[in-house]
């Protein structure tokens, strides 16, 4: 399966430079009004930056040279962050072969990373080592194409009550560090129970629920070799003969407000209800079901934030005193592993966004603690982030983890 996969990145690097992506750039722009905004948002560009939102202040873009020519119409000062994406997908994809030809994920799953099947088959594996204290969920729910939303539930051996957590990634399908940070994580718990205190202890009173690939069809598609390795949403085919649902638009909380698409070519594209893709409905009946829970993270990139509810108002929650002081030490303990630095804020405070799984998590499902974390880095690589920075990224993010677990169960 390995030299199958191989071949799959080749293919895919010569479409690279055949062209895939010539004369593209990503511009870091200054939006500075609302006119700005409005208008470059209905030209339906890709916005790498803070979940696709476009924003007053900074935005990461991909354009092309009449795309560029037309924000320099505006007025809109930009930057070259990526001055050449051709070049910049090019080297991705060679680092991202030569750490698979080097991988050897028997003895280190997180120097590469993994296809859809790999990381079902590894989770599934690991449940079968470590059958005491984890349990492998075939399918948390299926895919609009009929994959499976494959889980794990971990928990001590301590007999008594014990309270529920849940974590995601992979909503979004080429933030590939999201659901690689998500199987590190996993991993750190299963190594540690019963060897270091913080673990064994956070697993005798917790019960803790993950889908590391929400997105299992766009996660998919992104490793294709005709495919394209910067597709966000799932793979429903739309009226129009356009593709996709954005999943965090999706969810049924305020869905269709400020910070979605009703259009279906958007990335942010929310879909024609609430709810109305599998995968977002499947996992909420999920949470439903399990329930309740007292902490929820899901993980993405990029952008180096921790984003606490509401995305879709000013108005905070009545727990944000709280909220925000777990968030701000999510941030302290993440920088204090490698000194890189997140932001801590309401998710309103950078961009408005409805539908969004951490609301509906906080509303709905009542989560108390409810955070969306948008993982490394702030642009340099974008979603391309190096296979030499999951292990990194895992790290300082499990150091947050140990935290969050402990102060969610105790609040």
């Amino acid at each position: 399966m390995r030299a199958a996969v191989l071949i799959v990145v080749a293919v895919a690097l010569l479409a690279v430079v055949n062209g895939a992506y010539h004369g593209q750039k990503v511009v870091r722009a200054v939006i500075e009004t609302d006119e700005q905004r409005k208008t470059i948002e209905s030209w339906n560009l890709d916005v790498w930056s803070y979940d696709s939102v476009l924003i007053i202040g900074e935005n990461d873009i991909r354009v092309n040279g009449e795309q560029l020519i037309q924000l320099q119409g505006l007025g809109v000062q930009f930057s070259f962050l990526i001055p050449d994406l051709e070049a910049h997908m090019e080297k991705a994809y060679i680092l991202h072969e030569e750490s698979r030809k080097a991988d050897n994920p028997d003895v280190d799953f997180f120097t590469a990373y993994h296809t859809y099947a790999e990381i079902t088959a590894w989770l599934q594996n690991l449940t079968t080592t470590y059958s005491t204290i984890a349990r492998f969920i075939p399918s948390v729910a299926s895919s609009i194409e009929g994959r499976a939303l494959p889980g794990i539930v971990i928990t001590g051996t301590a007999t008594g009550a014990k309270k529920n957590l849940f974590f995601s990634g992979g909503q979004h399908a080429r933030e590939w560090i999201a659901p690689a940070t998500v199987l590190y994580i996993i991993e750190q718990l299963l190594l540690g129970y019963g060897k270091t205190t913080d673990v064994t202890n956070l697993l005798n009173s917790a019960v803790i629920h993950f889908v590391p690939l929400v997105n299992p069809d766009g996660y998919f598609y992104t490793w294709a070799s005709n495919a394209n390795r910067l597709w966000r949403k799932n793979r429903r085919a739309n009226s129009g003969g356009t593709y996709g649902v954005d999943l965090n638009r999706n969810w049924d909380d305020h869905w269709g407000g400020e910070g979605s698409s009703g259009t279906p070519s958007s990335d942010t594209y929310r879909g024609t209800a609430a709810f109305s893709e599998p995968e977002s409905k499947g996992v909420a009946a999920y949470v439903t079901a399990n329930g309740p829970f007292v902490g929820a993270i899901d993980y993405h990139s990029y952008s180096q934030l921790i984003l606490r509810p509401y995305g879709w108002t000013s108005t905070p929650p009545p727990n944000e005193a709280k909220a925000k002081t777990v968030g701000d030490t999510i941030r302290d303990r993440i920088r204090a592993i490698n000194n890189v630095a997140y932001t801590s804020e309401a998710s309103w405070q950078l961009y408005y966004a409805s539908g969004v799984a951490p609301d509906w998590w906080y509303s709905k499902a009542s989560i108390p603690l409810s955070y969306t974390i948008e993982l490394r880095d702030t642009g340099n690589y974008g979603f391309q982030l190096p296979p030499a920075q999951i292990k990194p990224t895992g790290a300082e993010n499990w150091n947050a983890f140990l935290y969050f677990g402990a102060a969610a169960i105790a609040n």
